[in-house]
């Protein structure tokens, strides 16, 4: 059995891996699901520091304390930049990197960049009744949730996400892709010209797999089972030789 380390996205907290860290738990897997500094359970911990720098080193701490080795690290959306930059500094310790609708982060590059001009203005607009530090939570549809129960969750439990880690430029060398697979899913069914174009760059490069998996953005909320099964499968590639087959 794999241990898996789930990390969440903006706005999110471990909280929104739930339906998928119970089904892996019952095949037998060890889960851990950290929720990142100033978010979810931990809003109250939120500083104006707060940046990539404190979410990459909730992640280092956890494999610290927890003594992890041979783990799979599963980044969805902004997760994938805490996931590489977490794994660029410990990458012996992971087996595979699983990016979920995520982002693959560019050294120097802020993710704030990537964000249409408009969207930046209407995050900036919302973070001022907030001090202008934080940004609220947009609503679920934004992420391609349709079913009302889904979105009733999501607005109970998302948290304002600290403007400073989409600001942060991102610090990485080339260790992180030494980790021995790293594999893409993309969600199909709510489109996103930031993360498709991860998944075509991907699809270049050697060492990687792809998949995409019908659903929106939220596929850990939305779509649990399929997720499961996509990395019960990925983790038994990854306990395979070098040689193993790759998933499309």
């Amino acid at each position: 059995m794999s241990t898996f380390v789930l990390i969440h996205g903006g706005w999110h907290g471990g909280w929104c891996w739930r339906k998928v860290a119970d089904q892996l738990r019952k095949l037998g897997h060890v889960v851990f699901t950290p929720t990142l500094t100033g978010m979810g359970e931990r809003e109250h911990l939120w500083t104006p520091e707060v940046g990539l720098v404190t979410h990459t080193q909730d992640i280092l701490n956890l494999f610290r304390f927890e003594q992890l080795n041979q783990a799979i690290l599963v980044g969805h959306s902004y997760g994938g930049v805490i996931m590489t930059l977490a794994a660029d500094q410990i990458a012996p310790k992971i087996d595979a990197l699983v990016y979920v609708d995520a982002v693959i982060p560019e050294d120097g590059v802020p993710g704030w960049n990537d964000f249409p001009e408009q969207r930046q203005k209407d995050m900036l607009a919302a973070a001022e009744n907030l001090g202008g530090l934080r940004i609220p939570p947009p609503d679920p549809a934004l992420w391609g949730v349709t079913r009302e129960e889904d979105a009733a969750w999501l607005r109970s439990c998302c948290s304002p996400h600290p403007l400073k880690t989409m600001l942060d430029a991102p610090r990485l060398t080339h260790a992180w892709k030494a980790v021995p697979k790293k594999h893409y899913i993309l969600a199909g069914s709510h489109p996103n010209p930031r993360f498709e174009a991860h998944y075509k760059w991907v699809q270049t490069q050697a060492g990687w797999s792809s998949e995409v998996m019908v659903g929106g953005h939220d596929l850990m909320v939305m779509q649990p089972n399929d997720l499961s099964s996509a990395l019960q499968r990925i983790a038994t590639f990854s306990s395979l030789v070098d040689d193993s087959p790759t998933i499309e």
